[in-house]
């Protein structure tokens, strides 16, 4: 059973690595998230992401703050290894929040949102495609 005051991360289908939220995380939740993320940055290897944030509520203002800290800190690896980011959205208030970080700190790659997990698989395919990588099969 996955915890719900953190963040499960899915890596059995590199290059594309799954984030899953169970709602808005908790202060050290968000901060443990952060640094798994950049974790797999300094694999230095090229991925593609998918964080689905379809459970997720109001994110906390400080919360917001500190992604565009963390976005400015890694600007470079990002740049060059993340192939893309689909989020799943389906709340508005979340959308919202996901604007405000963005508008302080753009991210330098592609950016999609989807309303289904099976969308943003349809899109990550396609990026993988375009950027000549293959996807892990499952079982891996």
């Amino acid at each position: 059973m996955p915890a719900f005051d953190r963040a499960t991360f899915d890596d059995s289908r590199w290059p594309v690595l799954r984030l899953w939220l169970p709602g808005t995380l908790p202060a050290h939740g968000h901060e443990e998230c952060l640094s798994t993320l950049a974790s797999y940055l300094r694999r230095g290897e090229k991925f593609l992401l998918i964080v689905d944030l379809s459970r997720v509520g109001l994110v906390p203002a400080e919360q917001r703050w500190r992604q565009v800290e963390w976005f400015e800190r890694y600007d470079r690896p990002l740049r060059e290894l993340l192939l893309g980011t689909g989020v799943i959205l389906v709340s508005p208030v979340v959308r919202l929040s996901l604007s405000a970080i963005l508008f302080f700190k753009p991210l330098p790659l592609p950016l999609a949102t989807f309303p289904s997990p099976a969308a943003a698989e349809a899109w990550a395919a396609e990026r993988l495609r375009e950027a000549g990588l293959t996807q892990a099969e499952k079982g891996r």
